[in-house]
């Protein structure tokens, strides 16, 4: 049996991914289908389980939730206490920024972050 070539693995790789998509939103529309008998109108938000030959089903309803970063911050001081308690704050790296820096302000920042590689990203396209 001849080693696969580069051009094999992408064909491969193209024909699963197919599958995959299709797969995933059939996995979607059944999802949606459940979520919709188990939907109890009554509540937004939390988790309603149910027990059926063998299996317990559980659904959790969520409700997304974003802040305006931009008006938080500037009005942050005239918050009580209480509310300021309702908001997280992540920390983040800004990539461009920590390129920037070198010497010191390198080394300060490098104390701050672990790192790790991460898998990588492939992509396919059709020329």
């Amino acid at each position: 049996m001849k080693p696969m070539t580069l051009q094999d693995l992408i064909n491969i790789r193209i024909a699963a991914k197919r599958e995959e998509d299709v797969a995933i939103q059939a996995r979607r529309d059944v999802d949606a289908q459940i979520a919709a008998l188990l939907k109890d109108p009554s509540k937004l938000e939390g988790s309603i389980s149910q027990k059926l030959d063998g299996f317990k089903i559980t659904v959790t309803y969520k409700v997304d939730r974003k802040v305006t970063a931009d008006k938080l911050t500037a009005d942050w001081a005239k918050l009580s206490a209480a509310a300021q308690a309702a908001f997280k704050w992540t920390p983040g790296v800004s990539v461009s920024e920590l390129r920037k820096l070198t010497g010191k302000d390198a080394t300060v920042a490098a104390a701050y972050i672990t790192s790790k590689e991460a898998s990588p990203s492939i992509t396919i396209e059709a020329i």
